[in-house]
């Protein structure tokens, strides 16, 4: 395996500092039909090529082995590609003769991140896969590559879970809201006096102390703005407490739509870090990818677990109990949870009892946490117990 790493390392060292051959970088592919005939040549380097070839007035017949080099892109060709940023020729564009390379007098230089990418690391990805003490992320390390780009999840499929994850695994409901949460849509209401949208922070909001600690900091009710300059926090600059909670109804149900759309899409990406694509198509075997030549897996891009946590989060939001017992563990015991329930008013507790109604609505139409009985009666029906 050291023997395997070292290798790479000093390939990589030799490809970036233009030690290796220009031969080295050649790939030949041969032609099926004319290059015109092609309905795709332009995705098709070898076809790319060819017309490239024709155009100056090369021969060129069917059966020909087109060899070519992927080069890096200039400035010049992007900005002829498109003057907006991000954009650039695709690998198949940016094929040239290994020829014409050569008369280029050091312009044309061979794309050494495109064949470290896509044509070193899967392939030896998949050779060494079987061997311990190396994976995908430590060959892309050694080559020089993102590692993190390819640290995807290898566990169930559409779970969202890693094998990493499943080590001193901890159930969510053991989390701390901040922890468990952290990657949700948050809630945001615009305060009508100040103009200022801000994260809604939920039962308390915690303000910062003398130190910048929110534990430290004074505890206020969530249903004031949390901007220090506004100069009527009071139900987040509404008339009253009723027009405070309509409009956090609005916003419970925009972000449930929202997120339930993005859901009911569909989409599905490729696990394969070379490949990444993303579609709402489906093989009919299954989830292999429809890409051509890709061995990746497709999966769905917002899955189930995140729906059930983006509702859950709404949820909790409004949970008064939960609150307490959240806002417990942050303040280290220096107020229980039954002084925090005392401290808020009867009004916000009747306020917060609606809008834990309307997103806890929602969370009941998700099945997400739910075995119906009559799976296990479909399960076990059919098994006979007898009576000792």
């Amino acid at each position: 395996v050291t023997n395997i790493h070292t290798h790479l390392e000093e390939l990589a060292k030799k490809m970036r500092s233009g030690e290796l051959k220009l031969e080295k970088y050649v790939i030949t592919k041969g032609l099926s039909k004319h290059p015109n005939d092609y309905p795709d040549g332009k995705s098709q380097a070898h076809v790319h090529v060819a017309k490239m070839m024709l155009k100056n007035q090369k021969p060129v017949n069917v059966g020909d082995h087109i060899p070519y080099v992927i080069t890096e892109a200039t400035q010049s060709e992007n900005e002829a590609v498109s003057p907006t940023p991000n954009k650039s020729k695709s690998a198949a564009e940016r094929a040239r003769h290994p020829e014409e390379i050569q008369r280029s007098a050091g312009v044309l230089k061979p794309d050494v991140e495109w064949y470290l990418t896509q044509q070193i690391l899967p392939p030896i990805s998949r050779l060494c896969e079987p061997i311990e003490g190396t994976s995908q992320v430590i060959i892309a390390e050694k080559l020089g590559l993102d590692a993190a780009k390819y640290n995807h999840s290898v566990g169930l499929p559409g779970s969202g879970i890693n094998d990493d994850d499943l080590v001193d695994y901890k159930p969510a409901s053991t989390l701390s809201d901040a922890e468990r949460f952290k990657d949700v849509d948050k809630l945001h209401i615009m305060c009508a006096a100040c103009g200022v949208a801000s994260e809604f922070p939920g039962v308390f909001y915690n303000a910062q102390g003398e130190d910048g600690s929110t534990a430290l900091g004074p505890t206020t009710s969530g249903l004031r703005c949390t901007n220090p300059d506004c100069t009527r926090p009071e139900n987040w600059g509404e008339r009253d407490i009723v027009d405070c909670v309509s409009r956090l109804q609005t916003c419970i149900t925009a972000t449930v739509y929202k997120c339930s759309r993005q859901y009911g899409q569909g989409v599905v990406r490729c696990d394969d870090p070379t490949c990444h694509l993303e579609t709402r198509q489906l093989s009919v075997v299954g989830s292999p990818c429809l890409a051509r030549g890709c061995n990746g897996k497709m999966h769905p891009v917002y899955t189930d677990r995140e729906l059930y946590t983006q509702l859950k989060y709404l949820s909790s939001l409004f949970d008064v109990e939960h609150a307490c017992k959240q806002q417990e563990r942050i303040n280290k015991g220096a107020a229980s949870a039954r002084e925090l329930r005392k401290n808020i008013s009867r009004y916000d507790k009747e306020a917060y009892s609606i809008l834990l109604q309307e997103a806890g609505h929602h969370l009941g139409m998700c099945g997400y946490d739910k075995v119906e009985p009559d799976f296990f009666q479909a399960l076990f029906g059919s098994i006979g117990l007898t009576k000792q």
